[in-house]
Formats: C-alpha cells, sequence, structure tokens
C-alpha cells in the first residue's frame, strides 16, 4: 500500500506543480501586456480573440469572421491615433483579412499612415502583427521604398526595405518586379550591416531560379552583418542561390553548406536558435545531396546480380554512356516506357551507349518474362539480394520510372522522376554519345555539359478546341446541390459527349486550389482538369463532378468541404449513370491534401488517387497502402515545396504500397496541374482501375 500511495501523492505533487507553473506563466503574460501603453493593450486584446486559444487558424476562418476582427482593428485605429497600436492593428487587418471590407479599409488607411508615421513605431508593429505573409501588403510597397529614400539615415529604414522585398518577392517562375530590386540594391550598397534586413535574406533562402541576381547582395550581408540571426539566414540562403547556380556551382555550393554548418552549431541560445537548427537540418540535407547521387557527382558504385543471378557492376560500363532506369512490372508507366528505351537502343546500336536497370519486383520470374515479352536486350540488377540492403534505399529513389543518364566518366549529368520527355531523353543521350565516342577527357566535358541543353524550338500553334458539345445536358453542365439544411450549393459536372445514359461510365471527383474557393461555381472549372479537358475538345472519357469549397473551408475528411464533396458526388451518381467501383479522386494544392485526406478516411470507395503537388498526413499512410496512386509535383515549386509529396510517398512505401510517384523537373506550383493532367498515360492508367481488382 506504501508504494501506491506514494505513487498517489507524487502524482498530485506534480498536478499543483504544473498547474502553479501554468498560473505563473499566465500571470506573467498579462503582466506583460498590462505593462504596455492603452494603444497596445487594446491591440493585444483584439489578437488574443483572433489567435486565443480554441480560435480556429485563419485558413478555416469565414470571411465573415475574418471581417468581423478586421473591423474591431479600425476601432483600434480610430481609438488611438498616431500611435503603434494603431498601425499594429492597421497591419493585421490588411494582411490577415485582404479581401474583406474591413480589410480593404485598413490597407487604404495605412497606405496614407505610411508618410508620416514613426518609423520606430512602424518597426515594433511589424514585430506584434506580421505573421509571415507579407504579399496583402504588395500594393503598398511603392510608400514603403519612397518613406525609405525619405528617411534614409534612420536605423529602421532597412526593416522598410525588407517589407518591400518581402511583399513583392516571386513565390514562382519569372523575376520580381523592379521595386524588388530597387530595394534589394539599397539593401546591399547601404545597409548590409543592419540587423533588419534578416527577412530580405529569408525570402531568398529557397534557391529558385529568380534569386541567382541577388548573389552579391546575400554576400554583402553574410560579410559584414554582425547580428547572428540575419548573418545565418544570409549565410544558408546564399549556399542555396549558389546551389541553383547549375552544374558548375556544385562544388562551391557544397563548401558554402560546409562553412555555414561549421560556423552556426545550433547551440547558440539566442531569440532564433529553433530556425537556426532548421536551417542546419536542410544544410544536412542538402549536403548529403551533393556528396553523392547529385547531378555533376561520380555515380556511386552498385555491385550485385542481374535478373539470371549472373554479377554485375556498374563500372563496368565506364567508358560508355549509360541509362539507368529503376523499373517494375506493377509500374504502369516503367511498362509504357520501354517501348521508349527499346527504340533508344536501337538508335544507338554500335554506338557507346548501354541501359542499364534496376528491377524493384519481389517476382523475379515475373520481372525476367517481361523482360523478354517487351524485348529489353539489356539486363537489370535486382534491387535486393536475400536480406541485403536494397539499391533504391540507397540511391534514395520514390518514384519510379527513376532514371540517371550517365556520361562515359561514370558522372551523373541528369535525373528524371518519373516519365522523362523522349525529345528531351533523346537530345541528351546524343549530346552525352557524341563526347564518349570522341573520348572527350573529364576536365574537358564543360562544353558538353553546356551543349546538353535542350535548343529552343519554335512553338507550333495550338489548334483552337471545336465549340462545345451539340447535344444538350453534354459538356460542362452547371448544377446547385440543396444540403438537408436548405443551404445550396453550385457545382459542376463535366459530360463526356459519349455519354448517353446507356451503360456507366468511370467518375472522377477533381478538388480545386484554395485560389478557386467561393461560391459562383465557376472558379472550380477554370483552371486544373477542368482546362485540361477543355483542351481534348470534349473527348475526355470519364464524367467528372467539380465542387466548389467555401471561403475559410479546405476538402479534408473531417472538413464541412470535404462532406459536401462527397455529398455533391452521391447526388451526381443518382443522377447520372455512372459506375461505383470505377472512381478516381483527385486534386490541386489545397485539393491534393483533401485528396489524401479523402482517400485515407474511406480508402475502398476509391479505384484511384491522384494527389497532385501536395502531401497529406503520413500518419494515414497505412489506410492508403492498398490504394492505387499516381502523385505529381513539380521541383521548383516554391508554394508547396515537393517534399511534401515525397515524404508522403514515401510513408505509403514504407506502409508496403507501391504509389506511383512523378517529378517535373523545373515545374513550379502553377503549371504542375497542367503537365499532369496532360499526360494520356495517366487517363489510360486510370481507366484501367477498379476498386473491386485490387
Amino acid at each position: 500500500m506504501s508504494g501506491r500511495t506514494n505513487r498517489l501523492r507524487l502524482a498530485i505533487g506534480l498536478f499543483f506543480l504544473a498547474w502553479g507553473f501554468a498560473v505563473v506563466g499566465s500571470y506573467l503574460a498579462w503582466f506583460f501586456v498590462l505593462r504596455q501603453p492603452v494603444d497596445v493593450r487594446a491591440f493585444h486584446s483584439v489578437r488574443s480573440d483572433w489567435d486565443g486559444a480554441g480560435q480556429r487558424p485563419d485558413d478555416k476562418k469565414t470571411a465573415q469572421e475574418k471581417d468581423e476582427l478586421a473591423a474591431r482593428c479600425l476601432e483600434v485605429a480610430q481609438d488611438y491615433p498616431g500611435t503603434s497600436g494603431e498601425l499594429s492593428a492597421l497591419l493585421m487587418a490588411s494582411t490577415r483579412a485582404e479581401n474583406t471590407p474591413a480589410g480593404i479599409e485598413a490597407n487604404r488607411r495605412l497606405a496614407r499612415r505610411i508618410e508620416a508615421a514613426d518609423l520606430d513605431q512602424f518597426d515594433k508593429a511589424f514585430d506584434r502583427a506580421m505573421t509571415g505573409d507579407w504579399k496583402p501588403l504588395r500594393n503598398l510597397a511603392p510608400d514603403f521604398l519612397a518613406r525609405a529614400r525619405q528617411s534614409p539615415d534612420h536605423p529602421k529604414t532597412p526593416r522598410l526595405l525588407a517589407a518591400v522585398c518581402s511583399a513583392t518577392k516571386h513565390e514562382e517562375d519569372g523575376n520580381p518586379p523592379a521595386i524588388y530590386a530597387e530595394a534589394a540594391d539599397l539593401i546591399a550598397d547601404k545597409y548590409a550591416a543592419s540587423p533588419h534586413v534578416a527577412h530580405f535574406c529569408e525570402g531568398l533562402r529557397n534557391g529558385a531560379a529568380w534569386t541567382l541576381p541577388y548573389e552579391r547582395h546575400l554576400r554583402a550581408v553574410a560579410q559584414v552583418n554582425p547580428d547572428r540571426w540575419t548573418r545565418c539566414t544570409a549565410s544558408f540562403a546564399l549556399a542555396s542561390v549558389v546551389q541553383a547556380g547549375g552544374e558548375g556551382r556544385q562544388a562551391e555550393a557544397e563548401a558554402l553548406f560546409e562553412q555555414f554548418l561549421a560556423e552556426f552549431d545550433g547551440k547558440h541560445h539566442y531569440h532564433a536558435k529553433g530556425i537556426e537548427e532548421q536551417y542546419r537540418f536542410e544544410a544536412q540535407r542538402q549536403l548529403g545531396e551533393l556528396r553523392s547521387r547529385a547531378i555533376g557527382m561520380p555515380a556511386p558504385e552498385i555491385v550485385g546480380i542481374d535478373l539470371d543471378g549472373k554479377p554485375m557492376k556498374l563500372s563496368d560500363y565506364r567508358g560508355r554512356v549509360v541509362l539507368m532506369n529503376f523499373w517494375a512490372t506493377w509500374c504502369f508507366p516503367c511498362m509504357k516506357l520501354i517501348p521508349h528505351e527499346v527504340a533508344l537502343a536501337k538508335t544507338f546500336q554500335g554506338q557507346p551507349f548501354d541501359i542499364v536497370g534496376i528491377n524493384c519486383d519481389s517476382n523475379i520470374p515475373g520481372a525476367r518474362a517481361a523482360a523478354a515479352r517487351t524485348g529489353m536486350a539489356w539486363r537489370s540488377f535486382r534491387d535486393q539480394v536475400d536480406k541485403q540492403p536494397t539499391i533504391t534505399t540507397d540511391w534514395k529513389v520514390i518514384g519510379f520510372p527513376a532514371l540517371y543518364l550517365l556520361d562515359h566518366h561514370g558522372t551523373i549529368r541528369k535525373r528524371w522522376i518519373g516519365y522523362p520527355p523522349p525529345d528531351e531523353l533523346a537530345h541528351l543521350t546524343r549530346v552525352l554519345v557524341d563526347a564518349a565516342a570522341k573520348n572527350v577527357p573529364a576536365g574537358a566535358m564543360g562544353p558538353v555539359v553546356a551543349a546538353l541543353a535542350l535548343p529552343a524550338t519554335k512553338a507550333e500553334p495550338v489548334a483552337t478546341p471545336a465549340a462545345g458539345a451539340t447535344r444538350p445536358g453534354v459538356g460542362f453542365v452547371g448544377k446547385v446541390y440543396r444540403a438537408p439544411d436548405g443551404s445550396k450549393s453550385r457545382y459542376t459536372v463535366f459530360v463526356p459527349r459519349a455519354y448517353d445514359g446507356t451503360k456507366a461510365f468511370p467518375a472522377i471527383l477533381s478538388l480545386h486550389g484554395a485560389g478557386s474557393r467561393g461560391t459562383d461555381g465557376q472558379l472550380a472549372v477554370k483552371y486544373g482538369l477542368a482546362k485540361s479537358i477543355r483542351e481534348t475538345n470534349g473527348d475526355f472519357p470519364f464524367l467528372v463532378v467539380f465542387p466548389q469549397a467555401r471561403e475559410g473551408e479546405d476538402w479534408t475528411a473531417e472538413s464541412g468541404g470535404g462532406r459536401r464533396a462527397l455529398a455533391i458526388l452521391a447526388k451526381v451518381q443518382e443522377d447520372y449513370r455512372t459506375d461505383p467501383d470505377r472512381v478516381v479522386l483527385t486534386g490541386v494544392s489545397m485539393g491534393g491534401e483533401g485528396a489524401w485526406s479523402l482517400a485515407a478516411a474511406d480508402p475502398a470507395r476509391w479505384a484511384a488517387v491522384v494527389p497532385v503537388c501536395h502531401g497529406g498526413d503520413a500518419k494515414s499512410a497505412p489506410r492508403l497502402k492498398d490504394v492505387p496512386c499516381w502523385c505529381f509535383h513539380g521541383d521548383a515549386d516554391k508554394v508547396i515545396p515537393a517534399q511534401q509529396s515525397r515524404d508522403m510517398v514515401q510513408a505509403v512505401q514504407d506502409a508496403g504500397g507501391r504509389p506511383l510517384y512523378q517529378e517535373f523537373p523545373g515545374v513550379g506550383h502553377n503549371d504542375c496541374p497542367n503537365r499532369a493532367y496532360a499526360l494520356p498515360d495517366l487517363w489510360e492508367w486510370a481507366l484501367l482501375q477498379n476498386r473491386t481488382r485490387r
């Protein structure tokens, strides 16, 4: 009894200790707030209601909820003019309720205040109100820049310039506007030593193509800035930008990442310690990629046996161009690629070129039979021999097919995750084979590498699709869903020309991205799959359902948007003759997240799932292992990093699934759906899927 009593006493003691800490922490927080000026206390009151415990995040709030909170910010600004609390309230309303009436009014008032506002007050307002999204302030960037030029010697002027860059930096392909470059030049030339330019450096850390002209700016900050957090951010961003500079700069990028890790050890206790540790993790990951299996690096040796059990080594092919292909018979795009590989092998027959496979089947006799049936005259490694580590694990392969093109020195020159464009594959192979035939030395490969860039081609005119369907009720048909509570939601159904009600059609539930939320029923069919269907001239072989999420909603299984999407699908299945065993679920961005979520919530319902440019909850992966999946992402996506899809696909693989994954090189967030949905192989694969035949 004494042991049990002691444990009970200990538990009670720990409870009261935790309670005491909570009370003290709450008291200290309120004590801090109460010591602030009255205008700041008024701002914190609104922010507490906006972000307090139990509050939904902004992307879950309705437009009305945001407008009401923004209206309270306007009241604070009205009650305390000329104060830091006023600026904080206007900033919060402008950035977090951008498209509401009150948010628009806050932005208008803020524009009037920039010219005369105290810059120290602005600096504090930025710290209090900004939560990461600067884009809603892009219309104010010229005002910020003008004020910075008006007060060049003020110590907080660099903060205004950083705000200009944060509000106007480019998230996708292309270049930011001229105002960004103007503010960036001022930072590099006059304010590189200021501790207030960290946000400028942070905006360049992803190393997208557009960041390359700003290498000198980052070098200036990294060399002279005394502030640890600013210097840390600049140093990491500099390494990332250099890494994006092409094959010839990878060794320099490796050295910069090494310098970063040496200087910023993650052990220094200061306000940005956690972020420094995150940068260290990413730097270590990038170093791993740079040191092995990266473009311009020697391919690691592979020693194993082929499908006939005979020994083979990758180094046996040194002196010849090698196309390595990770493939499996269960991989639809792998098998579709084989005829192109056979044709490629015939094209370069008698020249220094070989194809080498890495087969990932567990049924080796079946793989041998498939190789013979399809004319694969080349050898393939077995991915795993006995219980040794797999080659795919060593090479970190998550998508199939995965291809590496090696030059005659064994250097990796190109990698594709998924089906490569045939013209690109043929062009790169030709350039490298010509170099191998001439036995170009390793030190003289520079011109060869430069020639690997695809030659510019004249765009072919695109034929304008014919007019819409001539038969009523075919094509994109607007509908209204009436929920049991009486509410109405507009949605659209695409009905193929071949549909006449005599046979059941396969169906698709298509979920749009966050930018198409609303109630008009039209934005949902402006982009993504609907855009690709229009380009097929209406000959798409699926009946497609396009619901529309409302403002503040998403498509996850537990959300109102997700539940309504399923209800609309059920209604369409009542109204049209569809095959319940051949329903495909797809979505883009926010819709991609929803596709993962809805598929995991009811995996038996779907014939297949096609998430585009978004990951899911890795904890749900075991529920998805039996659902056929083909996931797509662009490796230049700066909105939703491709790592999210990679992590989710890897989780499903670890759970025993065989998801397909295709990554488009150099493709950003907005173009990824166009590339994915335009693939004929995707829809050929989707037509083969049936939930009863897994």
